[in-house]
């Protein structure tokens, strides 16, 4: 369990303490023309893959540079009411958005120096938005005029993941590197451990089908889940049989017109569950394109059988559910890390990008 007492600081950020109480066939489609200079942050094709546009318009006060494509991208997220404004986490530059579909962004100055780990938007309140950073939960309710801080005192736990119960936005659920899954039911005030994986929480959703359905993936402990909002708990981990690595969960994806549907983007590739995790399969995929190494997939709000996932050199399409796929070479040297689809419009993918890892 939590108490929480809240804090006024002088500046515009308040901060909130939480005490715990500790209890126990694989060939190319058309390519891209070469970049040359920084080609990270976000890259847009409203073709399924045929073109892409570097949208790295920065804006600065008064100042638009290409500042952007510096950005090493770690979480996107679309605000359901507003489909042209996009957040960003980032591993430097704090938290970026963009009202105009990604054709400009701006850092978010209270944000602009920290370590955004996960974005979550209030479905029915598009100015209240929360971001995840080391071992905080930052809040804005004024579309990030002010912004409040909710911290765990111990300073080497990271929060790695937050999301919003689309139903009732006052309750909002965290993960962390730890294994820890907090509830919050006054949005974000106080805090309540309600389970304690055996691993890091990497993806958290709420279903889209049952608000009181959530889903935590974790890095070796499979995935949890709670079918009454984080009361009790079930373990997914045995269901995944002999799935390689399918215990080390990168993200869990809802299926848009089933919630017995969902995916999974694991160590080893990605698996597919029509029966609300009881009985999973793999499905194939083009290794060349780094099978083991894919970061993230979504799927099409307008056809559940066209998804797209992001490997280190390619993006990969199937409209055929899995069975098929069909293999986009990346935009740029750096490497995909997440991707949106527009809800609106399928053609309209945006992909988040971060500069590889440097070979020690």
């Amino acid at each position: 369990m939590m108490n929480t007492k809240l804090f006024h600081s002088s500046g515009a950020i308040l901060v909130a303490a939480m005490a715990l109480t500790l209890f126990g066939a694989g060939c190319f489609g058309s390519t891209t023309k070469t970049v040359t200079g920084p080609d990270s942050g976000v890259w847009k094709t409203t073709d399924r893959g045929q073109t892409w546009v570097s949208k790295k318009a920065l804006v600065d006060g008064p100042r638009i540079t290409a500042g952007a494509a510096e950005i090493a991208v770690q979480a996107m997220a679309l605000d359901k009411q507003d489909r042209g404004t996009i957040y960003l986490g980032t591993a430097a530059h704090g938290l970026v958005y963009s009202l105009d579909g990604g054709d400009s962004w701006t850092k978010m100055k209270a944000l602009e120096a920290t370590n955004v780990s996960s974005v979550a938007v209030d479905t029915q309140n598009k100015c209240k938005v929360y971001a995840a950073s080391l071992n905080r939960i930052y809040r804005t309710k004024n579309c990030g005029r002010d912004w409040e801080a909710f911290f765990d005192p111990r300073t080497d736990k990271i929060f790695t993941q937050v999301v919003v119960d689309w139903f009732t936005p006052t309750v909002v659920y965290a993960g962390n590197n730890d294994g820890d899954i907090f509830k919050s039911t006054d949005e974000g005030v106080g805090w309540t451990v309600v389970k304690r994986a055996n691993a890091a929480i990497t993806s958290m959703i709420v279903s889209p089908e049952d608000s009181r359905v959530i889903y935590a993936g974790t890095d070796g402990d499979g995935i949890w889940k709670s079918l009454d909002s984080g009361v009790t708990w079930l373990q997914i981990r045995k269901e995944f049989g002999d799935i390689g690595d399918a215990r080390r969960v990168v993200r869990v994806v809802p299926d848009p017109f089933s919630a017995d549907k969902l995916i999974i983007v694991h160590r080893g590739g990605i698996a597919k569950s029509e029966d609300a995790g009881q009985t999973w399969k793999s499905l194939n995929l083009i290794g060349s394109v780094g099978e083991n190494a894919v970061a993230d997939l979504a799927i099409d709000a307008n056809d559940s059988k066209k998804m797209v996932y992001t490997g280190p050199t390619a993006l990969v399409f199937t409209d055929d559910g899995g069975a098929t796929w069909v293999a986009k070479r990346l935009p740029s040297t750096s490497q995909g890390t997440t991707v949106l689809i527009d809800p609106k419009d399928g053609n309209t993918v945006y992909l988040g990008m971060q500069p590889p890892k440097k070979r020690k």
